[in-house]
């Protein structure tokens, strides 16, 4: 077995933050302040006895440290200890890529999605089975059975829509909302049930009636993985899932954070034109100084849920007028990022093909002078 930390001497090779201390058989200290869930499958090659010991790999079912760091497949000799960052973790790279499959989203392997009974039925199984209750009953108007339950009430509307014969999935701003919602449901599950924090996604966005807003933080994680970014899930507080870390470096990661942008929503929204929205968007950011500053540098995630046509484009350019216009007096905000879910005409009437939008726009003033964990 080749090691991937030869200690040398008598000091520890590495320390970490827990209680605990790591030791050789012949009794020698390998690692102080040692968690055995910052480091994972990692093995080093006692300096008394020549020894090689290594660390239990990742727990079933337990979260991995964030950031993670891949061990290098080379010995190192370690003369001076090494100490892990904050939170953080280090692991064989073999144990890397496993827990990397164990937590990546599994793309659907179709984003296109043909509105019947049978999928509605598929539907509200799912949400019976993963959240232990009926789905809910709601009012049948667009605006107070969307704000009672938006994937309760999108089930409800489309069933009577398909009663009706003759429909298609864009012809009306309901009838679009409806398709996205229970498209966006569907892709949700099919993307993250085999992760194994998914009860707590699950807590999250049914805290939201499975909206779009609920939907944000994990359309805007599978996004970022797919674009080969570090991403993390922490513990979840009372089961619910507040953010995702994103690492900036080997050693460092910020939150990614949600910021419900509701203001031009359909359909409860105000009119908006380029000039108000701008000026929405930088209100939005400067409300966020208290979550996202130096001390607490981070990446503001823009749910704007569903609005009218050309909106997306519009405040894509508001948010990019806006970090132009005040990124400097907030060098903790790494990026402010819009996130949507997005439809597109199928092979059909009664069928859309699904998606994300993700535009990050960053912040040219960012100053990343604190050590982030």
């Amino acid at each position: 077995m080749t090691p991937h930390y030869v200690q040398e001497g008598t000091d520890p090779a590495l320390t970490g933050g827990g209680t605990d201390t790591l030791s050789c058989q012949c009794g020698q200290a390998l690692i102080e302040a040692y968690d055995p869930r910052a480091f994972l499958a990692v093995t080093i090659r006692c300096g008394a006895c020549g020894t090689i010991t290594e660390t239990p790999p990742l727990p079933a079912g337990a979260i991995p440290p964030a950031p993670l760091l891949a061990a290098e497949d080379t010995p190192g000799v370690r003369t001076v200890t090494a100490a892990l960052a904050a939170g953080g973790g280090v692991a064989s790279r073999a144990e890397v890529q496993r827990i990397t499959g164990l937590y990546s989203p599994r793309t659907p392997p179709s984003n296109v999605y043909a509105f019947t009974d049978a999928l509605l039925d598929d539907a509200q199984a799912d949400f019976e089975r993963l959240t232990g209750a009926a789905l809910p009953d709601t009012p049948a108007a667009f605006k107070d059975g969307l704000a009672a339950h938006a994937l309760a009430w999108s089930v409800r509307h489309l069933r009577e829509r398909l009663r009706a014969g003759d429909w298609a999935c864009l012809e009306s701003q309901a009838t679009s909302i409806a398709c996205v919602t229970v498209a966006g449901f569907r892709h949700f599950v099919a993307t993250w049930s085999v992760h194994p924090l998914f009860p707590a996604m699950v807590a999250t966005a049914g805290d939201r009636g499975f909206s779009a807003h609920g939907l944000a933080l994990f359309a805007a994680a599978h996004c970022l993985l797919q674009q080969r970014n570090r991403v993390g899930f922490p513990a979840p507080v009372l089961g619910r899932l507040a953010h995702v870390r994103l690492g900036t470096s080997p050693t460092q990661s910020v939150p990614v954070l949600t910021k419900v942008f509701d203001r031009f929503e359909v359909p409860w929204g105000r009119p908006w034109d380029p000039a108000s929205l701008r000026s929405a968007v930088r209100e939005a950011i400067e409300s966020e100084q208290g979550r996202i500053n130096l001390l607490h540098p981070g990446v503001l995630l823009l749910s704007p849920g569903a609005a009218m046509t050309g909106f997306d484009e519009a405040l894509i350019q508001a948010v990019q007028s806006a970090m132009q216009a005040i990124g400097r007096r907030h060098p903790g905000l790494m990026a402010a990022v819009p996130v949507v879910l997005r439809l597109l005409p199928g092979p059909r009437p009664q069928a859309v093909q699904f998606g994300y939008g993700l535009f990050p726009i960053h912040n040219q003033h960012f100053r990343n002078e604190t050590a982030l964990s």
